[in-house]
Formats: structure tokens, C-alpha cells, sequence
């Protein structure tokens, strides 16, 4: 189609003069019902997008619509769309479902309006008006127009209504005057019985408990066997039981008591019931005018209960539902996923596996030595560093000892001086002189002692054999250290421990004497076998959450370990079921949570 193309104005003649006036009252009906409509019109086509015939406008003069690519996809595809208008307003395309193969029946409603809850309310209203057209259009030529002049007027009226009970009261009160009836009554299903909503006459419906008793059996009666009952005297009922009709017609006196239940896609939603005197029997054209008005407000009043529903009967409501689903006769993929879902559950539930804690972990030494400078001074010389592998006494670095050498010298030097004297006195034999000077010697000759284990601590040596984890003075010569600087830490060979850093939400269950196992980064694939044995009862924040130092030891060693190594720790706590392990965590948090919230 090359561009916009007006559909000709005319009769279709691809409907019958009877069909044409059927369509023309259904869309005079449905813009009456459609608030904020601007025009609505009904076109044929019976080959192609290009050959389209109108049927009918509302208003008589509106402005035609023209062939566009959007209208052309709805035709080919028979989808329904919406398309904005650009000043306000939406047009809506329904393709009329149930019409012969080689005939198409659109609808093209313009309405003043944007807004998604109203449109998907015309939306609605639109799926069950098209349903109930194309039934009409398909029925035997001469009575679907008499039957219409009936449904129309009595559907316009209940759909003016705002909400449920309006609606139905409304519809009693129309059926009981349009089909001079004693009493009309309408009954919804809740749960497995019929409760009665709506009585003609009357406005309150809860003044005779036994009369609601009655009608309710009565319309179970017709729900259950899913047919109408046209009772009208004992045995008038064929193929069918009427025990409850029987009973009602004998309490209130009514002799003819018509009963059609109502549904919505297989699900019973209720049942009508229409009460004459014995003298006026129900006609088939009474029960077939009623059979289209609830194909049309069945679904209205669906809806409209739902709207109005609590939260509990809609969650009631459409659990119900998915049962249906689940165990009806068809939807085999929900019942393989949800057969699937049962077998899961049940695995998790019988299925038991190990227990385990998760944790970082990293080896340290049982004995960690920090070796720190003896004496103040500056580092000369750097024979090891971090990693190194040391045997006891090797040499680890040194100290400068020139400024201790000379030291050392001024009081050797000094001491021999003090000799000199100290012969010098005992040759004059003055006493007191020799006392003194021996006193200066011992002085001197403790300081020489002092200097000397100055002397031989400038060597800094391993205490033990192991390994250097700490410490690379290479990079420090020259540079002055303080007494008691750390300038190295050794951790002996093959006597380490593993700490492992337990998150606070798994620390319970944890203890002393249990066993578990150890993956290093270093070494993925061997597990080393560790046993706790201390929990710290204090914890440290990191990366926002608390963690508790575990100690554990090693059941085996390696030559390959070292310390600072880190990798990966579980604890074995024991067995338990595969759905607790893998759901604790979240039942924890729940549990958290529900105590927050309710408390």
C-alpha cells in the first residue's frame, strides 16, 4: 500500500441486510458504553487490506478512517493495537474474533483519552462485545435481530453501572420487570456453594434466611450439572435432577422456576433464577435472550468482584486458580515444571550432605622470633632477607663497630696507663694512691667487658634453624636503627599453625575438636587436613563484617610450607539435609529480620 487510502462509504456486501443492522446496533450500544468516545466504526474486508467495505459509523458524518501501515498489521496479523493519535486521544483496532476464513471484521474505536487503566478497561469491554458480536453474526437469518432488540437495551443498562452490587442489583430488577417474573435472584460462588448477592424487590437480601437457603440449594443444583433448569412442576425437568427446585417451588409457591449458570473460561463463577407463577412457563427465546446477556456480563462481573476483592480473597482467589491450572486437564509444561519443582524439593529434603563452615585462612608459625637491634648505631651489612632459610648461629647482618672499636681502645689504653701508676704507687708505698688506682682498673676493665658484648652484638645471628619471614636490611645500609628496633622475625621449619578468620553468623556451631581441611593458593590441589583448636572470643571488622580468629594445627606437614601462605579453610561441622545447608543462611536472615520488624 503506497499511502492513506479512505474506506468507501457504503452497505458491506459482504453481510446480510439482517447482520448489518445487528452490527449497527451492537456499535451504537458499545460507544453508549464507552465513556469519552469519539467515534467508533465497523469495515469489512473480504480479500485484502486494500478492499475494505464499511459497515457502519458512529456518528453519522464522522470522519473516515484511512488504510495505514498500523491498520494493515492488525488486518494481517489479527492482533489488537493502539495507536496514539498524537492530540490526546488513542485509537483502538480489534479484529472481530470467530468470522469465516475469507472475511475479516475490524473495529476502530477513537477515544479522548491516554491513560493505561482506562484504556485497558475499553480493552476489556472490547474482548467480550467482539466475542458476543461475531455469536450473533453467525446465528440461523431471522432470530439473532429479534433476540438482540432484547440483550442490548437490558446489557447497556447493567454495564452503566460503577460497581459490582450495582451492577447486579440492577440486573435483577431489569430481569424480574422485562420478564414479568415474581422474583429475580443472582448467586455467586464462594467456595463450593452458591452464595445469593442480589434479589429483586427487595434490599436487603439477608431478611429470610431460610428463603436465601433455598435459592442457594437451588442454584447449586444447577451449577453442579452445569445445564439449565427450566423447572416447571414435578418431572418437567428431562435428564436432569430438580429435588431442589421441587423444594423451593413448594415453599414459595412459584410454580416455574428457570435456573442458568454462568462461567468464564470452564471456571462456574454463579447461577441466575427467574420465578413465575405455574400459569406463565419460561419460553426457549426467554432462556436463549438470558444465555447471551451473561455470555456478554459474566466476564463484566468477574472483573468487577476481583476490583473489589480484599488482598486475602485475591490471594485466595488466585491460588485457587493455579490450582485449577495445575491439576486440570490440560498446561502440561506447568505440570512438568511443577512435578520437576516436587522432585527437587523432595531431593533437598532427603538428600543429606556435609556441613561445612567456609573461611580465609593463612599459616603462621607456632613460634615467631623478632629479632630487634641490641644497641643503637648503623647498619654495615645485610646477609639475609625475607625467605631465606637459616641454620642456627648463621649471620643474619651487622652493625657498624668503629665508633664501639675505638672505644674500646681509649679504654685499653687507659687501663695500661693505670697499671703504670698503679707500680709507681707500690714502689713509694703509698697506699691509699694504689687502693685508688685499682679501683680506677676494675672500671676499666668493666667497661672493656661492656665494650666487648657490644662488639660481638653487631653480629646478628639466628637463634634457631628456620626460616626468615620478615626483614630485608639491603635496602637500609647506612641508615640509623634504634636499641630495640625490629629488624628481623624468624618462624621455625615444620611447626606451623593455620588461622582461620570465621564469620560471626557461622562462629556458633564451631568448636574445639573439630576437624576440617586446608587448600592453599599455592598448592590447589592437595588438601592438608587441620583440627581446630582455639576460638578467640574476640572479633575484628573487615571489609564490613566481623570475623573471630580460629587456630587450628596441622595434621600433616609439607616442605613446601611456608608462612604468610593463604588459602581456604572448611570446617566440618557434620551431616544434614542439602535444602537447610543451602537455605540457612537466608532462614538466619529472615529470622533476623522478622524479629527487627515485629519487636
Amino acid at each position: 500500500m503506497g499511502g492513506a487510502e479512505a474506506i468507501p462509504q457504503g452497505v458491506a456486501t459482504g453481510l446480510s441486510a439482517e447482520q448489518a443492522g445487528i452490527a449497527r446496533r451492537w456499535l451504537l450500544t458499545q460507544c453508549g458504553m464507552i465513556s469519552q468516545a469519539r467515534s467508533g466504526t465497523l469495515f469489512l474486508c473480504d480479500d485484502s487490506p486494500d478492499n475494505l467495505q464499511t459497515v457502519c459509523q458512529w456518528p453519522d458524518g464522522a470522519e473516515s478512517v484511512v488504510v495505514t501501515p498500523e491498520l494493515a498489521a492488525v488486518l494481517a496479523e489479527g492482533e489488537p493495537a493502539q495507536l496514539d493519535l498524537g492530540d490526546g486521544g488513542t485509537r483502538l483496532l480489534k479484529v472481530v474474533p470467530g468470522m469465516p476464513a475469507a472475511t475479516t471484521l475490524c473495529v476502530v474505536f477513537d477515544v479522548d483519552s491516554n491513560d493505561a487503566k482506562h484504556l485497558k478497561i475499553i480493552a476489556n469491554l472490547l474482548d467480550w462485545g467482539t466475542e458476543w458480536l461475531a455469536y450473533a453474526l453467525q446465528q440461523p437469518r431471522g432470530t439473532a435481530s429479534n433476540v438482540l432488540s432484547d440483550v442490548f437495551p437490558l446489557v447497556a443498562v447493567c454495564l452503566d453501572q460503577s460497581d459490582f452490587q450495582a451492577l447486579t442489583t440492577t440486573l435483577v430488577a431489569e430481569l424480574a420487570q422485562r420478564f414479568d417474573c415474581q422474583r429475580a435472584s443472582i448467586g455467586i460462588r464462594q467456595r463450593r456453594q452458591i452464595e445469593v448477592v442480589a434479589l429483586s424487590h427487595s434490599a436487603r437480601i439477608k431478611q429470610d434466611a431460610n428463603l436465601l437457603r433455598s435459592i442457594s440449594l437451588a442454584m447449586d443444583e444447577a451449577v453442579d450439572q452445569d445445564r439449565v433448569l427450566n423447572f416447571a412442576g414435578e418431572g418437567a425437568v428431562e435428564g436432569g435432577l430438580d429435588y431442589a427446585h421441587g423444594a423451593l417451588a413448594r415453599e414459595t409457591g412459584d410454580g416455574c422456576i428457570l435456573t442458568l449458570p454462568f462461567s468464564y473460561h470452564g471456571d462456574a463463577l454463579g447461577a441466575i433464577m427467574l420465578e413465575r407463577p405455574v400459569a406463565t412457563p419460561f419460553e426457549p427465546r426467554t432462556i436463549e435472550v438470558l444465555e447471551r446477556v451473561l455470555a456478554v456480563l459474566a466476564p463484566v462481573m468477574l472483573l468487577m468482584r476481583q476490583d473489589e476483592m480484599g488482598l486475602p480473597s485475591r490471594l485466595f482467589h488466585s491460588f485457587r486458580r493455579g490450582t485449577l491450572k495445575l491439576f486440570g486437564p490440560s498446561r502440561y509444561k506447568l505440570k512438568l515444571a511443577a512435578v520437576s519443582v516436587l522432585l527437587l524439593g523432595l531431593f533437598l529434603g532427603v538428600a543429606r550432605g556435609d556441613w561445612r563452615v567456609t573461611a580465609n585462612a593463612v599459616i603462621e608459625g607456632r613460634v615467631q622470633r623478632t629479632i630487634a637491634a641490641p644497641i643503637d648505631g648503623f647498619i654495615q651489612s645485610a646477609e639475609a632477607r625475607a625467605g631465606d632459610l637459616v641454620e642456627p648461629g648463621a649471620l643474619l647482618g651487622t652493625l657498624d663497630d668503629s665508633d664501639l672499636k675505638l672505644e674500646r681502645l681509649k679504654w685499653s689504653t687507659l687501663r695500661q696507663q693505670m697499671v703504670s701508676e698503679s707500680r709507681e704507687a707500690v714502689a713509694q708505698r703509698n697506699r691509699a694512691e694504689v687502693t685508688i688506682i685499682a679501683a680506677r682498673i676494675e672500671q676499666a676493665d668493666a667497661e672493656l667487658k661492656l665494650l666487648d658484648e657490644q662488639l660481638a652484638r653487631t653480629r646478628i645471628t639466628a637463634p634457631f634453624a628456620g626460616v626468615v619471614i620478615e626483614g630485608d636490611l639491603s635496602q637500609r645500609l647506612g641508615t640509623p636503627v634504634s636499641r630495640g628496633d625490629a629488624l628481623f622475625k624468624l618462624a621455625p621449619l615444620a611447626d606451623y599453625r593455620v588461622v582461620l578468620l570465621v564469620n560471626e553468623r557461622d562462629i556458633a556451631p564451631v568448636e574445639v575438636g573439630q576437624m576440617g581441611g586446608l587448600v592453599l593458593a599455592s598448592m590447589p590441589d592437595r588438601r592438608l587436613a587441620i583440627r581446630i583448636e582455639r576460638i578467640t572470643s574476640v572479633s575484628t571488622a573487615e571489609d564490613g563484617s566481623n570475623l573471630f580468629r580460629v587456630e587450628a594445627s596441622l595434621n600433616e606437614t609439607d616442605a613446601a610450607l611456608r608462612p604468610g601462605m593463604e588459602g581456604v579453610g572448611k570446617i566440618y561441622l557434620g551431616e544434614a539435609s542439602l535444602g537447610w545447608i543451602w537455605s540457612r543462611e537466608l532462614l538466619a536472615w529472615l529470622r533476623l529480620k522478622t524479629w527487627t520488624w515485629w519487636r
